[in-house]
């Protein structure tokens, strides 16, 4: 049950991500979209192996949850400030990339935590990887059919804060 709770996370994280990167007046590059796919399998990893040497006794579950939660609002806020109607959201700006592979080492953390391995890690990658595509090709359709709704752009940090909120709880 945990790791499905996991995995849908990684999941909303990937499909809000893909959302984002569909909002601007430019299709997203396929080399960022490898980037981020490719920066979420290291970062992950990596916070899965310190999670796995971390003794879990000392940090409760709840702490390394309570954790992603506050990242993940971190990175809506993030995302809200540096919105641009031409470029989109803040795929350019530091800021935001630090609180993305800070959630992504927290959710890797969290994993680990919990003992799931190597595997995971990659089943949990290839899973994020899907959902990209599907944010992408979900908000593109959102935009499509509301264009003429200026707020429809922030639609994926929506969805992220709305399953952040039920991740807390």
């Amino acid at each position: 049950m945990v790791a499905f709770t996991v995995l849908f996370f990684v999941f909303v994280v990937g499909v809000t991500i893909g959302g984002l990167l569909a909002v601007g007046k430019n299709p997203p590059s396929l080399f960022l979209f490898g980037l981020i796919a490719f920066a979420f399998l290291i970062v992950g990893f990596i916070g899965m192996v310190v999670g796995l040497l971390f003794p879990s006794f000392l940090i409760g579950f709840w702490f390394a949850e309570f954790i992603i939660c506050i990242f993940a609002f971190l990175f809506i806020w993030a995302a809200v400030k540096t919105f641009h109607p031409n470029l989109g959201f803040m795929f350019g700006q530091k800021m935001g990339l630090n609180i993305l592979l800070c959630l992504f080492f927290f959710m890797g953390f969290e994993w680990g935590i919990f003992d799931l391995r190597a595997f995971f890690t990659l089943f949990a990658s290839i899973i994020f990887t899907l959902s990209l595509f599907i944010g992408i090709f979900v908000q593109w359709q959102v935009k499509q059919k509301f264009w003429h709704f200026p707020y429809v752009v922030y639609a994926p940090c929506v969805w992220l804060f709305v399953f952040t909120i039920i991740k807390l709880f």
